[in-house]
């Protein structure tokens, strides 16, 4: 195996345990509060986990939550085609998280977007 296959290897990991932890946090709404407490830090400790053990390796997973959606952005919207190109658009939801290294897009995140005008009216 080589080094950029082991890297993308990583990086599709890290993004699958970060989609299990988001899964994990939504569960423990539905948990008796005792039970929600417990699984809430233990996904939390996961997550300090998954950040330390990702930058060891230089890896930095980006959630763009709240973020104005650009086309640079290391991020495709599964919603895009519902916009224009010229709308003012914001990042409603991170689905995967960008993985970065040194740089460069290891692996691009997958977002969920609406318009910016939509967004404000919501708040």
């Amino acid at each position: 195996m080589t080094n950029s296959s082991s890297v993308d290897g990583v990086a599709r990991l890290c993004v699958e345990y970060w989609k299990l932890m988001r899964a994990s946090l939504r569960a423990a709404d539905q948990l008796p509060e005792k039970d929600s407490k417990r699984l809430i830090a233990q996904v939390k400790f996961s997550d300090l986990q998954l950040a330390t053990i990702s930058g060891q390796l230089g890896l930095n997973l980006v959630s763009f939550d709240g973020e104005s959606f650009s086309v640079g952005m290391p991020a495709s919207a599964d919603n895009g085609e519902d916009f224009s190109q010229d709308e003012d658009l914001v990042v409603t939801k991170t689905i995967e998280p960008a993985v970065v290294r040194e740089m460069k897009v290891v692996h691009k995140g997958r977002v969920l977007v609406a318009r910016r005008s939509d967004e404000e009216q919501e708040e």
